[in-house]
């Protein structure tokens, strides 16, 4: 029953994805988007393994030819200029998701501590596959400066602002429904709370 959930709620999160993804201001070769958005939220709330599984999924299912990402799919997406940040999506998702789950919901600094581990683990780590591909398929980004500047330093405010709204809800949800409660039921939670007691 617990995996029937998990995958419930990892079909559930790449439905919001295919949604907030359409959302989109071009800036140059890379768009400003809220999918990361939805990358801290997800590592937050489902934790690292489904966390990371709703991008694995997310990314084959595009693969197969579902237009789940910006509307967009198939081979050529996952080969273009954005390539880097979305393999690097599931990665995001599990080394914040492994770390968020050492925050204690309602515990003291719990915000700041989201924030950074959201900020760094779910946003900062997507950009070494995002650059290094980015100057690898677009030729006038091949200088370092060139392709800091054209696929990460403007983004860095933006990131920051999601980091942060992505660590109100986490902190917010979780207090009431926690990770466990989310992908295991009310039921396995008494049981959790009965065992403790």
């Amino acid at each position: 029953m617990a995996k029937v959930r998990g995958l419930i709620f990892c079909a559930l999160f790449i439905a919001i994805f295919a949604v907030l993804s359409l959302v989109q201001i071009p800036v140059g070769s890379v768009p400003i988007t809220l999918e990361t958005l939805v990358v801290q939220v997800c590592a937050g709330l489902l934790g690292p393994w489904y966390g990371a599984l709703t991008f694995v999924l997310l990314i084959v299912l595009d693969l197969i030819g579902l237009p789940l990402i910006g509307g967009h799919a198939g081979p050529s997406l996952m080969l273009g200029p954005t390539a880097g940040y979305i393999w690097g999506w599931p990665f995001c998702a599990l080394f914040a998701g492994l770390a968020i789950a050492r925050v204690r919901p309602g515990s003291r600094g719990e915000i700041v501590k989201l924030i950074a581990i959201l900020f760094v683990l779910g946003d900062l780590v997507c950009y070494i596959p995002g650059v290094l591909w980015l100057r690898h398929v677009v030729p006038s980004l091949r200088p370092w400066g060139s392709a800091l500047a054209g696929g990460m330093w403007p983004f860095l405010p933006g990131d920051f602002v999601k980091s942060v709204i992505a660590a109100i809800i986490i902190a917010r949800v979780r207090r009431v429904y926690p990770t466990e409660r989310i992908l295991h039921g009310q039921r396995a939670l008494m049981d959790s709370g009965i065992a403790e007691s």
